[in-house]
This record gives C-alpha cells, structure tokens and sequence, in this order.
C-alpha cells in the first residue's frame, strides 16, 4: 500500500474553525457589560443629586435676596418666621438678625460736626443678615444647618434711604407709616 504524499496528509487532519463564542466568553462578555452598565448608572444617580442639590441652593438663594428686598421695603409685610416658605416644590425655614453698625476711621481730622451740610448720621446705618436653609420638610432641617442647602446674604441698609418711590409711598400709605418715618428721623437727630 502507498501513502499519499505527505501535503495531501496534512490537509487531511486540519479541523473545520466554527464561527461564534463560547459560553465562557459569553459570560464575560455580561458581567463586564454589567460592570460598565453600573458604574454609568452610579454617575448618572450622582449628577442627578448634584443638579438637585444646587437647585435647593439656589432657591434658598433666590429668597434670601426676595426677603432682603422685602425687608427694605417693608419690614412689616415679612411673612411668619415660624412657617416655611415654599418655593418650587420646597419648604424653606429663614431667619433674620439686626445688628446696629459702629464705623471706626482711621486719620479723621476733628471736627465739630454741627454745621449745616455735615452730612448723614451714619448711627442709623443697620447690618441685616438672612439666612435661609432647606425646611425639614423637604429633608433639610428645622434649624440653621451649614450641611443643608442654605444661602446667607448680609447687607448694609439705611432705614431713611428710600430704594425707589414706591417704597416711600407704601410706608406713608399704611396705617401709622407717617409717624414710623417721623420716628425713623428723629432716632437720626438723636431725639
């Protein structure tokens, strides 16, 4: 018996490649889809809480500068400090401190003070702060907290120095307006 040569004996014990994977490979192939699926959902969860996050900063912002407003305006029409204030789908609780003002200057020459024309008291100049966090309601707290969305805004004021001429008007409108710019004057004078 001949053999065939040995090119034709080669060929003959070559195996047919099947095109696919094996099932080793597809479960690799899903955990790490799995993998890169959770750590896309982990990051979009954190950006989602993040913007949720700085919208409550920023509504506290947007009414601590409504109440700043409202304070110079008119200190009455404040709304009730013990309920929280709701804005957008938020509750926020705020707080308001007054604090007189002490100007201390440095190389002021002496004078008497008492001419015409000496200028405006600065006694009556008042250091507000408001502070505004995120209610309890809304998974903040009852009170000031710095690890709650908050917004602190502090702001020099005088108590005579209308903003525009409505406020003026809406003060001599209500009920005893007059007599509390008269009695705004003569803290002023010293009287």
């Amino acid at each position: 018996m001949k053999h065939p040569p040995r090119q034709y004996a080669i060929r003959a014990r070559r195996y047919t490649n099947r095109r696919g994977v094996t099932f080793l490979e597809a479960m690799l192939a899903s955990v790490l889809l799995a993998m890169v699926a959770s750590t896309l959902a982990g990051g979009v969860s954190f950006m989602t809480q993040s913007q949720r996050r700085m919208d409550q900063k920023l509504g506290a912002a947007e009414l601590a500068n409504r109440l700043v407003l409202q304070y110079i305006d008119d200190r009455d029409s404040l709304p009730d400090r013990t309920l929280p204030i709701e804005y957008d789908i938020d509750l926020y609780r705020w707080t308001l401190e007054e604090a007189p003002v002490e100007f201390v200057f440095d190389n002021m020459r002496s004078d008497d003070g008492g001419g015409v024309g000496s200028g405006a008291s600065l006694s009556r100049i008042k250091l507000i702060t408001i502070r505004v966090w995120l209610g309890d309601e809304s998974g903040g707290s009852r009170s000031f907290a710095s690890e709650v969305p908050n917004c602190e805004l502090t702001r020099l004021i005088d108590p005579l120095a209308f903003n525009n001429p409505d406020s003026l008007k809406t003060l001599l409108e209500q009920p005893g307006g007059i007599e509390r710019l008269f009695e705004s004057m003569m803290e002023d004078l010293g009287g």
